[in-house]
């Protein structure tokens, strides 16, 4: 069974829609979510940072209508990264691959794009009936 979560925060910077050798869309996202942590004289707001992988019509939809500072929530599998570094040191990271994904309120999203009505619109004129949100 593979892990799962869930990992909501804002988006780092602009989504930059890609094509893989097969012709899927794909974005790769850098998400922070801010906890509280104990500081010096009280609290203070430390920013973990999450990567984030988008497959299909929601890589479109978050490349569409997403920008940096945009607050969206994501669920998906957990996916071990494995690479090498400039200097050939090995590394690694955990992606969450999103299967599914919502915008949360806030004051980043661009106001003036009606998201839902635009994909009741589009999902009309496709047949398509499952709205990504």
């Amino acid at each position: 069974m593979p892990a799962t979560a869930q990992i909501s925060g804002r988006l780092g910077f602009d989504p930059e829609l890609r094509q893989t050798n097969g012709g899927t869309s794909v974005v790769n996202l850098s998400v922070a979510n801010n906890r509280s942590v104990k500081g010096g004289e009280g609290r203070e707001f430390v920013a973990d940072w999450y990567k984030i992988t988008l497959f299909g019509r929601d890589a479109e939809v978050i490349a569409e209508y997403a920008k940096k500072g945009s607050a969206l929530a994501f669920n998906g599998r957990l996916q071990m990264e494995r690479y090498e570094d400039r200097d050939g040191n090995p590394r690694s990271s955990v992606v969450l691959v999103a299967n599914s994904f919502e915008f949360l309120p806030g004051p980043k999203r661009d106001e003036n794009k009606p998201v839902k009505a635009e994909m009741q619109i589009a999902a009309a004129e496709t047949g398509e009936e499952d709205i990504p949100f």
